[in-house]
């Protein structure tokens, strides 16, 4: 178990200078951060330690991200939430990423701080003074808030605990999420079955899960990974998940 004032993370990438970058962007926050140059690698490191992220690179020689995602399928072994990287215009290989059990993704090149500020998200870690704001979605909740806490202002259910170590011992919940991104994580996470309606200016997007896979994403006639490229971009009023029991 990691200790609650650091996050443990894995970086999975066979570039070295990407990997470097990674941890120089992150030097910052609380987090103790282990490197992989390979799926291989990366899987065995996975099975030894527990990680509250990894943040693994898709398309690498030998053992590929989607390569480990099938590994850990085939042989039972829990993954924290995953968030994959790799080119937007590889649409198929991150829709079978989040099928997979990957909790989100992020677009090569990764900028400083866009990678700052998803790594905070889906840890719940607060934004360092030094990184400059970047436009949000929804109004962030209070940064003592657990990760994938739904509003209590409108639920009376005790909330979601932030750790990963303790996290799967307490059932999510249906309710109102800070961000998507967090509701995605909890619906891997959690390996659960429902949907996430994300309420925009423009409509409304639904992602449909099936025990913790992404089944499908629809947002203004949009499909897949198109509809949820749209979807992160716009402005997010409510996002409300919807958990079947």
């Amino acid at each position: 178990m990691s200790d609650d004032a650091q996050r443990r993370v894995l970086i999975v990438d066979d570039e070295m200078p990407n990997i470097n970058f990674y941890k120089v962007a992150l030097s910052r926050l609380p987090l103790s951060i282990d490197t992989a140059t390979s799926g291989g690698e990366a899987f065995e490191l996975i099975k030894q330690n527990q990680y509250d992220l990894v943040i693994l690179d898709l398309l690498m020689p030998g053992v590929t991200g989607i390569g480990l995602l099938q590994k850990a399928e085939r042989e039972g072994v829990d993954l924290p939430i995953v968030l994959v990287c790799s080119s937007v215009t590889d649409k198929s290989v991150i829709s079978q990423a989040l099928m997979l059990g990957a909790g989100g993704y992020i677009t090569k090149p990764v900028g400083y701080q866009q990678l700052v500020h998803t790594v905070c998200d889906y840890l719940n870690l607060p934004v360092p003074q030094h990184v400059n704001p970047v436009a949000a979605p929804m109004k962030p909740f209070p940064q003592s808030a657990p990760r994938a806490e739904f509003d209590r202002a409108s639920h009376d259910e005790p909330a979601t605990p932030s750790r990963a170590s303790s996290a799967k011992s307490s059932a999510m919940q249906t309710g109102r999420y800070e961000s998507l991104s967090r509701a995605m994580s909890a619906m891997v996470f959690h390996k659960q079955t429902g949907t996430i309606d994300v309420h925009t200016p423009n409509g409304i997007g639904k992602l449909e899960y099936e025990k913790g896979r992404l089944q499908s994403v629809s947002y203004l006639g949009k499909t897949s990974i198109d509809a949820l490229e749209v979807l992160r971009g716009a402005p997010h009023r409510l996002v409300h998940v919807d958990v079947k029991t």
